[in-house]
C-alpha cells in the first residue's frame, strides 16, 4: 500500500474530541497524544494505566479532557513481542488517532466509536487526508487493521496486540479498504482547512449511507 493509494481510497480523516478541547487545539494548531499530555502534567504513571473514565488534565494552562478507555481489557488481548498489558496501554496512549473515510462520513468502525459519545458534548474534526500528510512531512503515518483500543474475541480467539499493531504504509499487509485506524506518534500538526463538526452535524453521520469495503471483525 502507498500513501497515494490510501488518499484516493480514504480521502478524509475524522477525529472525535471533547468540545472543551477545541480552544487548545485552535491555539496550538496540533493534536497531542494522551501520553504527551500526561507526561507534560507529570502524571507519567498514568500513561500505563487504563482510563476507566474521562480524565481532565491541565496542559499549557488549559484544561484538557482525555477520553476513557473502557473497551480496553487485558482478557481480550493476545499479546506478542514480549509485551505486557501495561506496554500495550502505553503504546496506545502514545498515538493520535483518526478514522479514515470519505467526504460524507468515516468508516463504520468510526461511526460505532462516535455512537459511544453521542450523548456527550463532543465535536468531530474532519480533515482532508492528503492535507494532513502534507502538513506533517516528517511524521510517519501508521495504519492498523483493528480498532486498537477495543479488542474483543473473534472466532474463539482474543485479538492480537503487539509491536506490529501500527505499521507504515509500505509494511501494511492489506489494502486501503482494510485500514481501520490512521495514527501518528506523539503529536500532529493540523492543516488550515479543518472542519469542526458540532454535535448536531456529526450525529447526522449515523444516517444510512453506502457500505464500505471489508473491515476487521475486531470492532
Amino acid at each position: 500500500m502507498t500513501l497515494d493509494q490510501f488518499c484516493r481510497a480514504r480521502p478524509f480523516a475524522y477525529h472525535l474530541t471533547a468540545a472543551d478541547n477545541v480552544s487548545l487545539i485552535r491555539q496550538a494548531g496540533r493534536l497531542y497524544s494522551a501520553a504527551k499530555v500526561l507526561r507534560a502534567a507529570n502524571r507519567t504513571t498514568d500513561v500505563r494505566r487504563v482510563r476507566r473514565e474521562q480524565a481532565r488534565i491541565q496542559h499549557d494552562g488549559v484544561s484538557v479532557s482525555l477520553r476513557d478507555q473502557q473497551p480496553l481489557h487485558a482478557k481480550n488481548c493476545a499479546l506478542s513481542g514480549l509485551w505486557s498489558f501495561d506496554d500495550l496501554v502505553e503504546h496506545l496512549n502514545d498515538h493520535v488517532y483518526f478514522w479514515p473515510g470519505n467526504e460524507s462520513r468515516p468508516i463504520s468502525s468510526g461511526l460505532n466509536h462516535f455512537k459511544r459519545y453521542k450523548s456527550e458534548d463532543a465535536v468531530v474534526l474532519k480533515i482532508q487526508t492528503s492535507a494532513l500528510f502534507l502538513s506533517n512531512p516528517a511524521a510517519v503515518p501508521l495504519f492498523s487493521r483493528f480498532n486498537s483500543g477495543a479488542p474483543r474475541w473473534s472466532g474463539g480467539k482474543p485479538s492480537p496486540r503487539g509491536p506490529d499493531l501500527f505499521m507504515p504504509a509500505a509494511s501494511f499487509k492489506g489494502s486501503p479498504a482494510e485500514v481501520i485506524e490512521l495514527v501518528f506518534r506523539d503529536e500532529i500538526t493540523l492543516p488550515a482547512n479543518v472542519a469542526v463538526l458540532q454535535p448536531a452535524q456529526w450525529r447526522d453521520l449515523f444516517a444510512p449511507a453506502q457500505q464500505y469495503g471489508p473491515q476487521s471483525t475486531d470492532g
